[in-house]
Parts: structure tokens; sequence; C-alpha cells
């Protein structure tokens, strides 16, 4: 699935809360299902301040984010946050919270960025182990300075814990299982206490054919009738040859095994070897890269693409099956030719980006910074691959070996990539020994709220999210931190150095003074919205139209029109770059609290009118997108 279906009442109940509340939310859903579109759609439409990751560098080049340890500068390890550390080789790789904020590194930007987020995206979940996700929960706790789970920002988990589960070795599993009941990700501590809206997405859109559609659930279930496995087993073929005229790809569950078909197939064919080799430009590490750095191809060889195509004609997606049919003699394009009728394409090399996300203040905004590209043909060879590498991919013919399946899903993920039983060829059969599901992924799944749940949750939510976006335009925390921060700034000459600290001092008195009334302000406004299950919002919109009415002088008197002034005279300064820089990032943070403020009338004067709460929300946003002049 490639386009977003607005038929799809999970989609929409998804999006709405992602966009109009700040629960945390687990969007999974059988394979083939579209949950990497409606990923795409958010990342393409949400208005908050949001970060991609993976718990992968694969899975992260493919969710066009990073990966969670990336973004968090975790180290590698086991985290156990009250481990009593021994000191020594044997607890090494062990991180408890105080090695933990030994280990990261937050710069003033990092902070920033974490602070700032509205929204992190975890993508492919079902690999993210739930000690990480407790040491990410530890971090914005902390640099958030929030109790709540995950410091108040909100959290959209995707994946499929049906499928392919976190790699723990079993020197690692001694240690968390002391800890944790399970690797996956619901296991964390912070999930455990405070679990997330789960909602499955059911109408598939790979499969048509319902037969093949109830095997897949059963075999996702293990409950795999023997009616089932003998219809399965059917496609048996221990011998079985593909014809060049058939493209067929061997899903396989071990790296070597694909590896050895790929490397056998690729020799057999006349000629010598091309190696293409990848432009790799600045800082790509060797972790991300979604495709061989040296691609050794042939006339004749199967291949297989690894991204959609970005062009408008959309000739090809990811997983389609062709074979090389020219190379050109500089190196820099191919040809690829299809058995499927499909006309032959033209192929050049694409650039995948390692991204670094950093918090923009002056423009209130989270931007991606890229910091390296890794150009090379979006393909690679396709007469095998392993059924992890499998993951999100669509074939209309595959050859399945999962005689010696390793891991919970397996069967299912190899199956589940097919779009019909007839595409479909066992080298092994399968028997209800290859089949399991961990019982504890079945369990946490049953927690999908029914439909009409799910909307009295969504409402209630939308409510409390109004709420918190009023609270929030009478916090000022950062305009707080801002302030102290120039309190770092001094000017070589001692006059100078005088005049500035009387200027800040006042200043930071200025902004106290504010920050006192505006608490007071906020727990009366607290009490008003929490005080009974219908708010009384005629009042809270009076008392809140008050409050900006005095507010709103006192912030351009007390503190633009200083600033401003300050500014003038510090560009006539000499080496006061750092200085400016401060005065105007507070004065950002001055002309984004004046327009909450704003905001925050609107909103009280929307609920006191009845309005919608989707439709207050939506204005809300178009007013938080709104942009000025800082200078």
């Amino acid at each position: 699935m490639s386009v977003f279906d607005t038929q799809n009442s999970t989609f929409q109940q998804a999006l709405s809360f992602i966009n109009h509340t700040n629960r945390n939310l687990f969007l999974t859903g059988k394979a083939g299902t579209g949950k990497t579109t409606l990923l795409k759609y958010v990342r393409e439409h949400c208005h908050k301040k949001m970060a991609v990751a993976a718990p992968t560098g694969v899975a992260a080049m493919n969710a066009g984010g990073t990966t969670l340890h990336a973004l968090f500068w975790l180290p590698f390890g086991l985290y156990i946050e009250d481990y009593e550390l021994a000191w020594n080789d044997d607890d090494s790789h062990i991180y408890n919270k105080r090695r933990l904020f030994g280990k990261v590194k937050l710069t003033k930007q990092r902070r920033a960025l974490l602070q700032e987020l509205e929204l992190l995206v975890i993508d492919e979940v079902s690999m993210l182990r739930a000690d990480t996700l407790d040491a990410i929960d530890a971090i914005l706790k902390t640099v958030r300075r929030d109790a709540r789970p995950f410091g108040g920002l909100q959290v959209l988990f995707i994946g499929d814990l049906y499928q392919l589960p976190p790699v723990v070795k079993d020197t690692t599993w001694e240690v968390m299982s002391r800890y944790y009941s399970s690797t996956f990700f619901f296991d964390a501590k912070v999930l455990r206490e405070h679990p997330p809206v789960l909602l499955e997405l059911k109408k598939i859109y790979r499969q048509s054919d319902q037969a093949f559609i109830d095997m897949l659930n059963n075999i996702r279930n293990n409950c795999c009738t023997p009616e089932q496995l003998e219809a399965l087993n059917r496609y048996y073929q221990p011998d079985f040859t593909p014809s060049k005229a058939e493209p067929y790809i061997t899903l396989t569950t071990h790296n070597h095994r694909a590896d050895a078909i790929n490397r056998r197939e690729l020799d057999a064919l006349p000629g010598k070897h091309i190696v293409l080799r990848a432009a790799i430009k600045d800082d790509f590490p060797e972790s991300l890269y979604p495709a061989d750095a040296d691609l050794a191809l042939k006339i004749g060889a199967q291949v297989m693409f690894i991204r959609n195509d970005s062009g408008e004609d959309r000739r090809y997606y990811n997983g389609k099956i062709g074979y090389v049919k020219h190379i050109d003699a500089s190196g820099d394009a191919l040809i690829v030719d299809f058995t499927d009728g499909s006309e032959a394409v033209e192929v050049r090399r694409e650039a995948w980006e390692n991204i670094r996300y950093h918090y923009d203040k002056v423009d209130d905004r989270v931007n991606e910074e890229v910091l390296g590209t890794f150009a090379q043909f979006p393909l690679r060879l396709a007469w095998a691959i392993t059924i992890h590498k499998s993951q999100g991919l669509t074939f209309d013919r595959a050859i399945v070996d999962v005689g010696n399946s390793f891991a919970a899903g397996q069967v299912y993920v190899a199956l589940s990539r097919l779009r019909t039983l007839d595409g479909l060829v066992l080298l092994s059969r399968v028997s209800a020994h290859n089949i399991r599901t961990d019982e504890q992924v079945v369990r946490f799944s049953s927690n999908a709220l029914p439909d009409e749940q799910v909307a009295q949750l969504l409402e209630a939510s939308r409510r409390h999210y109004v709420g918190l976006l009023l609270l929030k335009a009478f916090a000022w925390e950062r305009i707080m931190d801002t302030v102290t921060a120039l309190n770092a700034y001094r000017p070589a000459r001692t006059a100078a150095r005088k005049e500035t600290a009387v200027f800040i001092q006042a200043l930071y008195k200025a902004c106290e003074a504010l920050k006192d009334v505006a608490n007071k302000f906020r727990n009366q406004l607290d009490g008003l919205l929490n005080k009974s299950e219908h708010a009384d919002y005629r009042k809270i919109h009076e008392r809140t139209t008050k409050a900006a009415e005095w507010f709103l002088p006192q912030i351009d008197e007390q503190l633009l029109a200083v600033l401003h002034h300050q500014i003038q005279a510090g560009n006539t300064k000499k080496r006061a770059k750092k200085y400016l820089g401060e005065l105007n990032a507070l004065l950002a943070d001055v002309k984004h609290k004046r327009e909450q403020l704003r905001q925050c009338v609107a909103i009280t004067e929307a609920l006191a009118q009845g309005d919608a709460l989707q439709d207050i929300i939506v204005k809300a946003d178009g007013l938080a997108k709104k942009t000025f002049d800082i200078a």
C-alpha cells in the first residue's frame, strides 16, 4: 500500500491521537496493513515538532530518521536503573542511572532538542529492547525536568510484535531476566506503569485471498489448524529449480545461506564481475549502510529494488525483482529489465542521508541536518535474502526455507511477504514446531480497545490536551533558562562588564516577577480545568482574557522594548557575537510567549462558544505556525 486510505477508520483515529492529544500510542497491525504508509503520512503532515527513530540502522534509513542510540547518545550495553556496579570488567557492559549519565554527553543544543520535541516516532518497535526504552525514559525525564513518562513527550510506537523480536545475547538475558519478564519494549518499567493506547490496523492491503489471510492469521496466533498446515505443505518442492522467465527469491533464516546462494548464482553467470562502488560523503558510518558499499553484478544478475521509485512514474517499488540487462561503461547507470511485461528502467545511484535533528529556537522548529550521504544503486542481489531483511517487502514469487527457523515469528514474516499462495515454494515442510508465537506478545496484544472505547478515550484525551495547551501558555521555565544563560557573558572591559551585569540582573528580576504571577494564574487555571467533568469554559475564557490583557503590555514594556534596545546597542560593539546570540534567543522566546498568550485567548473563546475540540486544536495549530520577525 502506498496511497493513504482516507476511508480507514483506524488511520483516522491514529492521526487524531497523534495530532490532537498527547497520549502515547502503539500502532500495530498484521503484515501489509499500511503501517509504513501511515508513518510516511505523519512525517509529511504532522504539525508537531517531531523526530523519527528506530532500533537499528537499516530500520532508521527505511523510516527516514535516525537510530535511537544516535538520537539519545546512548551507550551500547544493558541498562538497569538501580544496578549495583562492581566496577570491574564483568559489568562493564551494564549501565545504571549514574553510569548512564556519565556516558551521555548532553550539550546545550542536545538538551534544547530533547526539551522542545513534541512527538517521538519509534518505528519497528518489535526490535526495541525494554531496557533501552527505560534508558530513554530516564534521559527525557531528566532533561525535560518532568516526572511524567518520557518527560511528557508524546511517543508513537509503530510495529508488529508478531514479527521479529529483539536480539539479546544469552549472557545479557541472564542479567536482564532478573529485572524484566521479557525483552519486548512493552515490558519496560515506564510502560508497565503507563501503557500506551493500543490501536490495531486490521484491513490487509497486500493479500486479497481470504483463505491465505486466514492461514496467515492462524500462523501469527500460533493456532494453525492441521488442515491449514496440510494445505500449506502442498507447496513443498525440495528439488524446485526456478526458470529464468519467472524470477523467484529465496527467503532463508541465516545470512550465510543467503550469501552463499547469491554468490553461487552470480558466479554461474558468464562474464566478469563488475563492482559498483558507493559514493560515501562525510559522516555515514558503516552500521547505517542501507546497501552494499561494493555491489558486485553481472549482466543477467537477478536483482531487487530496495527502495521505491522517487520519480513521478513509480516504475519500481521496494521488493520488485528484475535482472540486469546492461551496465554502462562509466559505471554511472545500468538498465534493469523485468519478466512480467514491465518496461525496462534505467537506474542510477540514489542517495540516502544520515541525519541529525537539531532545534532552531528562532523559528521554533526541529530541523534535519544532513551529516553525510551514501549514494548507491538501489539494488541488491535477489536470488536470496534473509527473512529478517525481508520485513516490509512484498514479493509475487518466493522460495521459502524455514526448516531451521530459530526465532518466533520467522515463518509468519516469510509467508506474509507473498501476495498469494500461488507464488509460494517450500524447500522444507512447515510443522507446528516451526510456528512459534511468544505468549507474552499474545497477552499484550489483546489490550486493543473496542471502537466505542477508542472514541470515548479520544474525546477525553483531546480535552486534556487543550488544557495542556492553555497551561503551557503561562509556563516561564524556558524563558528563565535563557535569561540565566546570559550570566555566562563577561565583556572584556570592566566598565562594560558592570553595565551588562546591571542589565542582566534587572532583566532577570523582571522575568522572575512575571513568572511568579504566571505560576499563580496557572494554579488557578489548573483548578478551573480540573474542577469537574464539565469545566466552566465561559469563566475560564473570562479569567484567561484578563490575564492576557495584563501580561501582554508587561511583556512589551519590560522585556521586548529593553531587549530591542540592548540588541541595537550590542550591534555597535566588538566581540559581542555570542552575547547578541543569547539576546536574540531570549527575544525569540519572549515573542513565542506573547503569541502563546494570544493563542490562549482564542482557544478559550472557542471553548466558551462550544466549538468541537478537534476544530479548536486545528485552529490552535494554525496560530502556532504563525511566523514573526525577531529583529
